[in-house]
């Protein structure tokens, strides 16, 4: 495990109580080894008037992104079972990444596992979440840890969109609200290029410009997979926030200017 230690805690898989290994979110293989990031509490920074123009400045980290959430034998599991197949897919959303904050493309990705790349995607959700969500979601985890199952409630909904990730993406389990249709989200998200993921539970709304990847719990073959996928933000550490930089930019200044006004 290199100079990452084991822990003791509960297994988002398997449930036993035991020692964590280190498991890397997204995969070590999927261009997640050596990753060098600044770790900001999510306090610090908004507390920033303009995170933008003044970002604040986070702990240091490197090694890759990960969390002691898997037993070893858990770990394993999923390095051997779905890893191999979500690499390929990985590979393909490379290729066709652009260096533009906004985009529309259109690609085939030949001969992926879609069943497998969906188990990966929601072990990852698993991964950065607390204990209680193995309770809380435990359809989660039977999803995941039987190989063959297609079963996934229909709660449970998967939305995929290609990206940079400016700012890296971890958010825990979240209620965001919904300032057009007044109805709140239940959702967690993950931006690491070149996919960005958001879990949302009971909640019947899509997402705009995102994919429902929901469907791919039913395909348990290699086949090719023809998208259209858009390339989205993630300047700031809100959920489903995918405003370019000018966007971010003149909001704050309009935030600046109201609070001058009402203060004055």
């Amino acid at each position: 495990m290199g100079r990452h230690k084991m822990k003791s805690g509960i297994c988002r898989l398997c449930g036993m109580k035991t020692m964590l290994s280190f498991e890397h979110v997204p995969p070590k293989t999927t261009f997640n080894s050596s990753t060098k990031y600044s770790s900001v509490a999510f306090e610090d920074f908004i507390k920033v008037e303009n995170p933008i123009a003044d970002p604040p400045k986070g702990k240091i980290k490197q090694g890759g992104i990960g969390y002691n959430s898997f037993c070893e034998r858990c770990n394993n599991f999923l390095g051997a079972e779905y890893v191999p197949a979500y690499k390929k897919w990985v590979i393909g959303g490379f290729e066709i990444l652009l260096d533009k904050e906004y985009h529309l493309h259109y690609y085939t990705i030949k001969q992926v596992e879609p069943l497998k790349i969906l188990k990966q995607i929601i072990s990852m959700f698993l991964a950065i979440n607390d204990e209680w969500y193995l309770d809380a979601y435990s359809e989660l985890s039977t999803f995941v840890s039987d190989k063959e199952s297609k079963i996934l409630p229909d709660k449970f909904k998967v939305f995929s969109y290609l990206t940079r990730a400016e700012e890296i993406r971890y958010m825990h389990h979240v209620v965001k609200g919904n300032f057009k249709t007044g109805i709140p989200i239940n959702c967690s998200e993950i931006a690491y290029p070149p996919y960005g993921y958001v879990l949302t539970i009971d909640s019947e709304q899509e997402i705009d410009k995102l994919n429902n990847i929901t469907s791919f719990k039913n395909f348990d073959k290699p086949m090719d997979l023809n998208f259209k996928m858009f390339q989205l933000s993630t300047y700031m550490p809100f959920p489903l926030d995918y405003r370019t930089k000018s966007e971010i930019e003149i909001g704050i200044e309009s935030n600046i200017k109201f609070r001058n006004k009402t203060s004055s």
